[in-house]
């Protein structure tokens, strides 16, 4: 059996290890904050626990109060490093540990004897390990089976700190080497420290491979999907959607050469992430949206007729028009030229789809840009329509936008009906 010099040794040099990774990671990934705290946990808590083991070597005072005062902190760091990853702040009460050390060694007669620094330091670490416990309990990182695995290994760990505690109070060890079961508590401990660490990690390197993954599927400048991701989700859509029909929707940002021509590229990817926000922030819950290329977007929507395609686009086309969008020399308006298709969702081709949403964009640009087209069979018709067009801007004047929009989207479901 290893003495307690060793085993705090072996354990100081492991953690240590692993801090210096953990906090190596971090810095080439400084928006993922929760390496920053696991890596400064395990280093104030390896420190702390070193301090320990050269009880002797150091005075008494940095070796007992100042080292556990770090150890404990390495909890609370820990927790927050936990809340982190869940993408959610640490409650103030991760504090208790080292609070409750630093307070308890006020009292002499707890400082003074060996005992009670011994359960007082294990109660606060269990008190550590419950707030991990009830945190990872009420995370949502993850799958539910490791989050349960975490809860129930730090549960466990701080159920067998608590009985430890009870145990030395009774006992009174005077020493390490007069305290052999802590031998055994300390070697169960490493024991559930290295399982948790396994586990983490593992959650880790799944979110990596998310993270990936949603890299490879999405346009890194507007956030929406890229082709590939695209064509992934249509099909996810396909297969969930409870609805009889699809809308495929392909946008074209008008004059957007000039744009850049004129403003600088700069302006021009501005503009695009501002179209982008837009059709996310009105897109439908059952709809995928995505960058195909340049200027030109498209969007899939489960819907229950053609006029529920065109109200979504006769929505965006004008919360675009009506936006401002900063430039270094002035604020400009973009429009964009809407082209839709439908299809019985049960002989949707996305290909097709595609196909003949960009045929009504063309004529959609060929009437003059800024105006939606609809393409049903054979027919198209677009909203609004050369031959109506000072009609419906006279209505466009006298009414709310709404009342304008639902007006022309019945314009288009009657001619579709015809």
């Amino acid at each position: 059996m290893i003495d307690v010099k060793t085993a705090f040794l072996l354990w100081v040099i492991q953690a240590n290890t692993l801090a210096i990774l953990l906090i190596a990671i971090w810095l080439h990934a400084r928006d993922q904050r929760h390496f920053l705290w696991f890596g400064l946990g395990f280093l104030l808590h390896a420190s702390g626990l070193g301090l320990v083991g050269i009880r002797g070597q150091i005075p008494d005072f940095l070796s007992i109060q100042v080292a556990n005062t770090i150890s404990l902190v390495g909890f609370s760091l820990w927790a927050k490093g936990l809340a982190a990853l869940d993408h959610r702040p640490a409650p103030r009460l991760i504090w208790i540990p080292p609070a409750l050390w630093i307070v308890g060694n006020l009292v002499p007669f707890i400082r003074d004897e060996f005992a009670f620094r011994v359960s007082l330091y294990n109660a606060g670490a269990s008190i550590g390990f419950l707030m991990l416990a009830v945190i990872a309990s009420r995370a949502r990182f993850s799958t539910s089976r490791n989050r349960a695995l975490l809860t129930f290994l730090w549960g466990a760990q701080a159920i067998a700190g608590i009985g430890y505690t009870v145990f030395v109070l009774f006992q009174r060890p005077t020493s390490f080497s007069d305290n052999f079961f802590g031998i055994w508590m300390g070697t169960i401990a490493v024991i559930g420290f290295i399982t948790s660490v396994v586990i983490l990690a593992k959650i880790t390197m799944d979110r990596s491979e998310e993270q990936l993954q949603a890299l490879v599927r999405t346009d890194p400048l507007t956030g929406a999907l890229n082709r590939r991701g695209f064509a992934e989700a249509y099909q996810g859509l396909v297969e969930s959607s409870p609805l009889e029909t699809l809308g495929v929707l392909v946008f074209d940002l008008d004059h957007f050469k000039q744009i850049n021509d004129r403003h600088g590229h700069t302006t021009g990817d501005r503009v695009l992430q501002e179209f982008a926000q837009v059709c996310r922030s009105l897109l439908p819950q059952r709809a995928v949206f995505a960058r195909t290329g340049g200027e030109e977007f498209a969007a899939v929507l489960a819907i229950s007729e053609p006029r529920d395609a065109a109200l979504f686009a006769e929505t965006v086309r004008l919360a675009l028009a009506d936006r401002s969008i900063p430039t270094d020399d002035e604020a400009i308006s973009v429009t964009t030229s809407v082209g839709i298709s439908v299809s019985p969702l049960r002989s949707a081709n996305l290909d097709h789809l595609l196909s003949e949403a960009d045929l009504a964009l063309y004529t959609a640009k060929a009437q003059g840009r800024n105006r939606t087209s609809v393409r049903a069979g054979n027919r198209i018709v677009t909203v609004p329509p050369s031959r109506e067009e000072s009609k419906l801007q006279e209505v466009d004047r006298q009414a709310d936008r709404q009342v304008a929009i639902l007006n022309r989207i019945s314009a288009v479901a009657h001619n579709l009906e015809d």
